[in-house]
């Protein structure tokens, strides 16, 4: 059974990972593949293995005066796509190539059509018209899907009463796959741009340097420790870099406060890191706090919504966000997005207690178990419909 990947491009970000840790995958349950993109904008190789097709020919059309008219152009192509190659199945990652999916089956493609759903879709900060026909229309689209994929708990119960994807008889929650032996191995690899001194302890936030992402508080927050044999490292690139590079400056940080950039390999760094921070204003299911477990390193996270409770306290309920304490997670802690003396004060705990940092250590190798990368591939598999089967019944 003939499968598409479809994809708005391979530029850097989390769904992009997704994608090619199932190619990876689904080629090794057999399965035939067939990679379709919307745009050539690249940062991941694609795998050459894999036949690949672009639907338009321009780098990025994210913001351009045509992204609109190109969801109706490219619905047609992918239409025409299906029909010429046989194929089965389509599974959608990313909001654009969610909707040129939605769109080929209105337009009479016969398809099973599937979505992934990365991140949140909330439209509350417009006007009220906009936000009501926002609304409708991305319900619109996802009920053409034969299925749809949300990637944390969180993340589905709120797309079940927000958009009303509860009455979909398909939606369920499949967590992101992770490379588990792979990760292990790459964070054995010994950085050679970076020397970790044994007398000193190490933060480290990896991903975009981007507003989102609120690596200012965590700049603020190290200002305010007294240990000053603590050090803090970014690994990333992003617009944020100029920005927080003169934040550090002001604050006499420079020689603590290390920027190296975007690095293919993270992993090295992470697993000699002594804690990780994340600061995310918004999250989906991040994946850096996964690699971190993976890798051993204790967990300080915002509690943003939405996939950060979720992953290092799961037990907890996972509809309710911190506002004015931080809190112990089964598996890491978490504190109230923007709050800077708490993060702060978390930074100070963990440079403090060697025990609790131990904890997590433990809990989080039990836990990184459930998001193993051929475990969650079967998972999506199983959602597939069968031969001779027309959709399948989640």
């Amino acid at each position: 059974m003939n499968i598409s990947i479809f994809i708005n491009s391979f530029t850097s970000g989390g769904a992009e990972k997704v994608v090619l840790t199932l190619l990876e995958k689904f080629q090794k349950k057999k399965k035939e593949l067939d990679l379709v993109i919307i745009e050539k904008e690249k940062f991941y190789e694609i795998p050459k293995d894999v036949p690949s097709t672009y639907l338009t020919q321009f780098n990025s059309l994210e913001k351009g005066p045509l992204k609109i008219p190109s969801l109706f152009i490219c619905a047609s192509k992918l239409k025409k796509h299906i029909q010429k190659n046989d194929i089965k199945i389509v599974q959608s990652h990313l909001i654009r190539a969610t909707f040129i999916n939605g769109l080929a089956k209105m337009l009479g493609s016969k398809h099973y059509a599937q979505a992934i759903i990365h991140s949140q879709m909330n439209f509350d900060h417009q006007p009220w018209l906009l936000r009501g026909f926002s609304k409708w229309i991305y319900r619109k689209i996802h009920f053409q899907m034969d299925s749809i994929i949300s990637i944390s708990d969180v993340m589905k119960y709120e797309l079940d009463e927000y958009l009303g994807f509860k009455n979909h008889p398909n939606h369920i929650r499949i967590y992101n796959p992770h490379n588990l032996d792979d990760v292990k191995k790459m964070s054995e690899e010994v950085p050679t741009d970076f020397v970790f001194s044994p007398d000193r302890k190490y933060f480290i936030s990896i991903g975009r340097l981007a507003k989102l992402k609120r690596l200012g508080d965590v700049i603020q927050a190290f200002s305010k420790l007294e240990n000053n044999n603590a050090e803090l490292i970014f690994v990333g690139n992003g617009e944020q870099e100029n920005h927080l590079k003169e934040m550090t400056k002001q604050l006499g940080l420079e020689n603590r406060i290390h920027f190296l950039g975007y690095q293919t390999n993270p992993y090295q760094y992470l697993s000699r890191a002594d804690y990780f921070v994340s600061a995310s204003e918004t999250e989906g299911l991040p994946n850096t706090l996964i690699e971190s477990m993976i890798c051993g390193t204790p967990v300080i996270s915002s509690d943003c919504v939405s996939g950060p409770r979720e992953i290092l306290h799961p037990e907890s309920d996972l509809t309710i966000s911190l506002k004015d304490k931080m809190e112990h997670g089964s598996h890491g802690i978490l504190y109230p997005v923007g709050e800077v003396e708490l993060l702060a004060d978390a930074m100070k705990l963990l440079l403090e207690d060697e025990a609790l940092c131990n904890k997590f250590i433990q809990r989080g190798y039990s836990r990184i178990e459930e998001f193993e990368a051929m475990n969650i591939a079967q998972k999506y598999i199983d959602t597939f419909p069968s031969e001779g089967k027309e959709f399948a019944k989640l």
